[in-house]
């Protein structure tokens, strides 16, 4: 992807993100590959996008939009190859694709492409001084917050809300690495740890929602339960290291760049 060195270039990587989810789903003959490989574009694009939004906030939030809606429709299948993978893990059968073996990816595909030109043009062309110092630091501290809510009350909703503002953060710090000032915080290592942290969790809750509750069921969900347990510890462990500094101090230390 092409590399971030000016705010006008946060456009142009959404863009990017967008045309390369586009082109998977068209093209590539693995749905299991193509639709998570293409949903991360999407979040990538989405994110980055955020990052533009005190700049160009209706056309942000339209586009956004937009690419939301593509990303729910590549839900079902995600979800269903993400629940045979937390089944296997704890020893349990997942279930089958269902639904989301039914969606068009060509067609999507190729309207993910042609909207991926408009989001490319979406960079604005006057910048306040220092927006990327801050666009980082507004992100981080959005992130922080919901990692702390989370921890406070660890339930889907807070989870669900953390895991977005972190990979928020996360890609556009990673979109951000070649203006990165030396030793600058958030590190995208501990950030992504604690994404797919987040995540596995996440796809614990959704197969325990779905085992069988009788006899059969308990030995599965009480290995269900103590996995749960082993990683909100280790999210605990990393989220509290990633969000240790606060947000003044991360925009002061990306002012350098």
């Amino acid at each position: 992807m092409r590399p971030v060195a000016e705010a006008k270039d946060l456009a142009l990587a959404a863009g990017a993100h967008a045309r390369a989810a586009g082109r998977l789903i068209a093209t590539q003959k693995d749905t299991v590959r193509a639709v998570h490989l293409a949903r991360r574009h999407i979040k990538r694009a989405r994110s980055l996008l955020r990052a533009l939004k005190p700049l160009a906030r209706d056309a942000v939030e339209r586009e956004n939009g937009f690419l939301r809606a593509f990303a729910h429709a590549l839900a079902p299948l995600r979800d269903a190859h993400a629940l045979a993978e937390a089944a296997r893990a704890v020893g349990a059968t997942g279930p089958g694709e269902g639904q989301g073996s039914r969606v068009d990816l060509p067609a999507l595909g190729r309207a993910l492409q042609r909207q991926a030109r408009v989001i490319a043009r979406l960079a604005p062309a006057d910048v306040p001084k220092y927006y990327l110092a801050k666009a980082v630091a507004r992100s981080y501290s959005r992130a922080r917050r919901a990692y702390f809510a989370y921890e406070d009350h660890p339930s889907t909703e807070p989870l669900h809300e953390a895991r977005k503002r972190i990979k928020d953060c996360l890609h556009l710090v990673e979109a951000l690495d070649d203006r990165r000032p030396k030793k600058a915080g958030p590190k995208p290592r501990k950030l992504d740890r604690i994404g797919e942290l987040m995540g596995a969790i996440r796809d614990l809750d959704l197969l325990a929602g779905r085992m069988d509750r009788g006899e059969a069921g308990r030995a599965k969900l009480a290995r269900i339960a103590a996995r749960h347990v082993r990683l909100e510890r280790e999210v605990q462990r990393t989220g509290d290291k990633a969000f240790a500094a606060k947000p003044s101090a991360i925009e002061k230390a990306w002012r350098r760049a």
